[in-house]
């Protein structure tokens, strides 16, 4: 029922899994195994990357489940709604769409790094992500960057990712700060450079979140639009 697939065309739907999905596939195309495309008959598409999977589109419930029972992954992202039936070692997480509200300043940032000094952003994902491999890291941004899908801001010890802009949808991710610095305002500062810049061209900026960061970005004028579910393998 579901086959790997190698026709990088494949209809998506245009909710955030399937942008996210055709940003991997504008990275990296179908012909690396550590990133896969697999279409089922029922008419979703999967993407699997190292260890992860995305799926967008709709499927039965017993043969979707059943493939990630398979692959047995540590992450999986499904649209809010899709039945699963995993086994007790997946923990189901609330998480937050949220959407950059208007009201975002095109502020001017001084020092503002794009796309370089990447081995002084890894100890900051390192600290507050928890990324340990960062050979695999480096790798996997720098193509993105080369290929257009990414780029990646440095605010003093402050981090922002764009993970793509595709039809006017920019995603962010991976927005962090140093220990040693946080409270001091900064990643709100980049924050609003950012998403100002994106809105005066046009551009809806969104982020996932989780709950406890509800009220920091709330704060600093994004929208919760949406409630999702993360499905993560304890281990």
């Amino acid at each position: 029922m579901i086959s790997r697939s190698y026709d990088e065309n494949v209809g998506l739907t245009d909710s955030w899994y399937g942008k996210k999905i055709r940003a991997y596939l504008n990275a990296y195309g179908t012909k690396y195994d550590f990133c896969r495309l697999y279409s089922s008959e029922s008419g979703g598409n999967i993407l699997t990357y190292n260890g992860t999977i995305t799926a967008d589109g709709d499927f039965e419930s017993d043969e979707l489940s059943g493939f990630i029972s398979i692959l047995n992954p540590t992450t999986v992202e499904v649209p809010n709604g899709q039945a699963l039936k995993l086994d007790k070692s997946y923990k189901a997480s609330k998480i937050i769409l949220f959407k950059a509200s208007k009201n975002f300043n095109d502020i001017k940032l001084n020092g503002v790094k794009q796309n370089i000094l990447l081995d002084k952003i890894f100890p900051i994902l390192n600290e507050s992500f928890g990324i340990t491999e960062y050979e695999s890291w480096y790798v996997d941004i720098s193509h993105r960057i080369r290929h257009g899908v990414s780029d990646i801001f440095l605010f003093k010890t402050t981090t922002v990712t764009k993970v793509f802009d595709i039809d006017n949808f920019v995603y962010l991710s991976y927005i962090a700060t140093a220990k040693c610095d946080r409270g001091r305002g900064n990643a709100g500062k980049l924050l609003h450079m950012l998403c100002g810049e994106y809105i005066k061209q046009g551009k809806s900026v969104y982020l996932y979140a989780r709950e406890e960061r509800r009220s920091f970005y709330e704060s600093i004028g994004f929208i919760p639009e949406k409630n999702e579910i993360l499905y993560e393998k304890d281990v």
